[in-house]
C-alpha cells in the first residue's frame, strides 16, 4: 500500500490551469458563500470528483489500485513488510518532504498502522488504519489534504485479484487559489459497506454501497447534504441526497443527473 504523494503534485498543477481559465472567461462568482447554498449539481460534482479521487489514493493515503498485496517500489514501510513478512507495522511519525521543480512544494505528516494477514507466506489482506496530513503550495494557489482511512480488505481468489474492502474514510480537501481569489473546501466522510474490486479490470468496483456526508464551500456558495452511494460495476456508481440522483464516472470523477 503506497503513501501517495508524488501523484498529487501533478493533479494540482491541472487544478491551478483549470481556475486560470474560468476566470480569464470571467467565471468568478464573488457571492457570499456563507449565505448563498450552491446548486445540487455542483455539490454533486464535488462529491463525485472527490470520492474517485480519494478511493485512486489522488490525496495520499491507500489507493485502492494497490489491491491486497502491497506495491515493492514505494515507501519504507513495504521494505519492513518485505522483510518482516506478515503482522503489524506502524510508523507514527511520517515527515516526508516533496518538491517538483522550483514551484510545486508538499509536506506530508501523520502516521500509519497496518496489520498484514498471510496464509503461510502470502498476503491475503489487511487491516489498515492511515493519518496523513499534506500541505503544500503551487504558484497562486495553496492547498490542505486530510486522510483518514480505517480499511479492512480481504483476497477472494488465489491470487488475489478479486477482494474486498470495507470500512470509514475522511476526506478533507481544501484548496486556496490566492491569485484569482478563489477557493474550495469539500470535505467528505464515507463508510464503505462490502465493496467488491476486480482488480483485473481496472479495479472496477462491482457491488457495495456507502454512506457519506458532505460539507462544502466555494465562491459560488455552500452545502450540507447527507446520502447513500450504491456502486454498480463498469466504473459507476450511484449517488443520491435530497431524492436526487446522479451517475458517477468512477474514472473520471464526474457527475451527471439520472
Amino acid at each position: 500500500m503506497k503513501l501517495n504523494l508524488r501523484g498529487v503534485l501533478p493533479l494540482l498543477a491541472g487544478v491551478a490551469v483549470l481556475f486560470s481559465a474560468c476566470t480569464k472567461t470571467g467565471i468568478n462568482v464573488k457571492s457570499d458563500p456563507s449565505t448563498v447554498k450552491a446548486s445540487d449539481n455542483v455539490a454533486s460534482s464535488a462529491i463525485a470528483d472527490n470520492l474517485a479521487k480519494s478511493l485512486a489514493g489522488s490525496f495520499g493515503g491507500a489507493s485502492l489500485n494497490d489491491g491486497v498485496t502491497p506495491s515493492t517500489n514505494a515507501s519504507s514501510k513495504l521494505k519492513v513488510q518485505s522483510t518482516y513478512s506478515c503482522g503489524f507495522y506502524i510508523d507514527t511519525s511520517l515527515n516526508r518532504v516533496f518538491n517538483q521543480g522550483d514551484t510545486l512544494k508538499a509536506t506530508k505528516t501523520g502516521g500509519t498502522k497496518y496489520y498484514f494477514i498471510c496464509d503461510g507466506n502470502k498476503t491475503v489482506g489487511y487491516d489498515s488504519v492511515d493519518s496523513l496530513n499534506t500541505v503544500g503550495s503551487g504558484p497562486g494557489y495553496s492547498f490542505v489534504y486530510n486522510i483518514v482511512q480505517k480499511y479492512k480488505v480481504r483476497g477472494l481468489n488465489t491470487n488475489n485479484s478479486n477482494f474486498s474492502l470495507d470500512g470509514p474514510m475522511k476526506a478533507y480537501v481544501d484548496n486556496e487559489y490566492t491569485k484569482y481569489k478563489t477557493f474550495s473546501r469539500v470535505h467528505n466522510t464515507y463508510v464503505f459497506t462490502n465493496l467488491y474490486v476486480h482488480g483485473n479490470d481496472k479495479f472496477d468496483i462491482t457491488s457495495g454501497t456507502a454512506t457519506f456526508r458532505s460539507e462544502g464551500k466555494t465562491n459560488g456558495g455552500g452545502w450540507d447534504y447527507s446520502g447513500t452511494i450504491v456502486f454498480l460495476g463498469n466504473h459507476k456508481a450511484k449517488l443520491t441526497f435530497l431524492n436526487k440522483i446522479f451517475l458517477i464516472d468512477l474514472l473520471t470523477g464526474k457527475s451527471t443527473p439520472a
